[in-house]
């Protein structure tokens, strides 16, 4: 029995490879164009200015004693919280709506991030007018500004007044085991001192709350404020750049392996 032989040629590994080699410049050539085309992407969008405003916060140790490295961080990020909390940015956005401006809170959160460095704090505020990214970025900082150091003084309330609960305490454990007790705690009776400690305890709620569990060991100051960028920055750019010399290749490697032109040339190269 004849059996006519299918004119399709077969797929060969070797054959593919031998023409991506052949061809390997055209796959550059397209590559290098994708980035080209990422970048001009990049280039005809409109230019972005970033202002910084930044905060230093310290850990005074002679307060606090040792701490470990996961009670420092915990500390140090309840900084970079706050300023970034809703509170300071609604703040900020009442103070722009009286100047009649029309920004929202999430407009705010897209322009700005806050970011750690070590101890310190940055903030960054981008926009496409320099001299409106610097003024933005100081509002933010001046209000967070203030509802630090609000926060530091509800804290340092907050641990003096959990330091009188505990003299509180102790006086109530020794006046219980020995007698009299108003030896110990004079013109105070046992009931008094009961309703005292229930006292400050409410105190010491308010006053933690107000502190928004800032830590009271902290100082932190604002140290730098923000100025009207005179360069735009370069956001995206390398994304693009590299997005595109990807699509790039996969084209070239496409072209390569599709077009009639190039497969007809490779096989005339492997026959």
């Amino acid at each position: 029995m004849h059996v006519t032989p299918d004119p399709t040629p077969v797929l060969s590994t070797q054959a593919e490879l031998q023409r991506v080699l052949r061809w390997w410049w055209v796959i550059v050539l397209a590559a290098l164009l994708g980035a080209f085309g990422g970048w001009l992407a990049h280039a005809i969008k409109p230019p972005i200015y970033e202002a910084q405003a930044v905060f230093s916060a310290t850990i005074d140790y002679t307060r606090t004693g040792l701490m470990t490295q996961f009670e420092q961080d915990q500390a140090l990020n309840a900084v970079g919280h706050l300023i970034a909390s809703n509170e300071v940015i609604e703040r900020v956005i009442n103070q722009l709506q009286g100047e009649g401006s029309t920004l929202t809170i999430a407009d705010l959160r897209r322009m700005g991030t806050v970011e750690r460095q070590v101890d310190a704090f940055v903030l960054r505020l981008r926009t496409s007018d320099p001299q409106e990214a610097a003024r933005l970025a100081n509002l933010w900082a001046g209000e967070a500004d203030a509802v630090l150091a609000d926060a530091q003084t509800h804290a340092l309330k907050a641990a003096s007044l959990a330091q009188y609960m505990r003299s509180i305490e102790t006086c109530l454990q020794r006046a219980v085991m020995v007698a009299p007790a108003t030896a110990l705690c004079p013109q105070q009776s046992l009931e008094d001192l009961q309703a005292l400690l229930a006292t400050v305890g409410q105190q010491f709620q308010t006053e933690r709350q107000a502190s928004r569990n800032l830590f009271p060991g902290l100082s932190i100051q604002w140290v730098e404020s923000a100025s009207p960028p005179t360069q735009p920055v370069q956001y995206g750019r390398n994304d693009l750049m590299l997005v595109g010399a990807l699509i790039g290749w996969v084209l070239g490697l496409v072209l390569v392996e599709t077009l009639p032109f190039f497969r007809r040339f490779n096989y005339k190269d492997a026959n």
